[in-house]
């Protein structure tokens, strides 16, 4: 093969080489990118349900202490259902954070095997 046309398929090598290697980085990006969103996305979701679930819990609570005839000393009460709903929301969370970093390990350990 002439020197000048092997320079020439080289030079194709390369800038293909260079193009692979420009696309590979942008899927990398755009992977990086939807896992970026994807947490924010579900968390914000996550908070609209518990407004709403506030409202509904409120509202029982509200009709249970009416007909207890305990209105008066309700906002004892709302203190109490706060601090139930808060330790079990804490426990869900620990479960989860435990279960990503599961998840995590299990990927680190595919990697490196």
């Amino acid at each position: 093969m002439p020197a000048r046309k092997k320079l020439v398929t080289d030079k194709i090598l390369v800038k293909k080489s260079y193009f692979q290697n420009l696309q590979d980085e942008l899927i990398a990006i755009r992977e990086e990118v939807k896992k970026d969103i994807t947490g924010p996305v579900v968390a914000s979701f996550g908070f609209i349900i518990a407004l709403i679930w506030r409202d509904a819990i409120q509202s029982a609570i509200g009709k249970f202490l009416q007909a207890a005839g305990l209105t008066e000393q309700a906002y004892i009460y709302n203190f109490i259902s706060a601090i139930i709903v808060t330790v079990i929301v804490i426990g869900l969370m620990i479960g989860v954070i435990k279960f990503g970093q599961k998840k995590v390990e299990e990927k680190i350990e595919e990697e490196v095997a």
